[in-house]
């Protein structure tokens, strides 16, 4: 009887093509699933103000970008030449969330100094990730602690520190 002679390699090839993209396909997988699932937590952006010296309105709003809070700047110039503006901030629904945003922009002459937000909410739902938006562009996000509070006083260009409990 003659032997059937098979193609070198072509069904040994397949089959471990098949395994090496089923592997793959599960390390990919399980790179994208493994953070959630352990609960690993990135840290927000860094502040970026930009020219925020005519700014008017500023807002809290989820990544969804719904709105949550919102408040008008106040503007006054102290005793160095520095811009300082707050906001008081208001939820439209009227919830009981507590908040402000304040803004200190250096005088023209004081080119060692950088801009700084400081932003202090109370009442916002815990362990969640908000945006800090200015004039309808977003300038920097942070996450509530446990208590849904976030406090932090920061210069153009740094990170937020995690908040406590998390």
């Amino acid at each position: 009887m003659a032997e059937r002679s098979r193609p070198t390699g072509t069904v040994d090839e397949r089959t471990l093509l098949a395994v090496i993209a089923v592997l793959c396909g599960l390390l990919v997988t399980g790179g994208v699933i493994v953070p959630y699932l352990v609960g690993a937590r990135s840290s927000p952006p860094a502040v970026t103000l930009g020219d925020v010296s005519d700014a008017h309105i500023v807002e809290i709003r989820d990544l969804r970008g719904a709105t949550l809070l919102s408040g008008e700047f106040r503007s006054r110039v102290d005793a160095l030449g520095n811009v300082e503006k707050d906001a008081a901030l208001a939820d439209p629904k009227g919830r009981r969330i507590i908040g402000e945003v304040e803004l200190e922009i250096p005088a023209p002459g004081r080119p060692n100094r950088r801009a700084e937000l400081e932003v202090d909410v109370m009442g916002l739902p815990a362990r969640a990730t908000f945006q800090v938006v200015i004039d309808d562009r977003v300038v920097g996000s942070f996450k509530t602690d446990d208590r849904g509070s976030f406090d932090m006083e920061l210069q153009e260009g740094e990170l937020p520190a995690p908040p406590a409990g998390l």
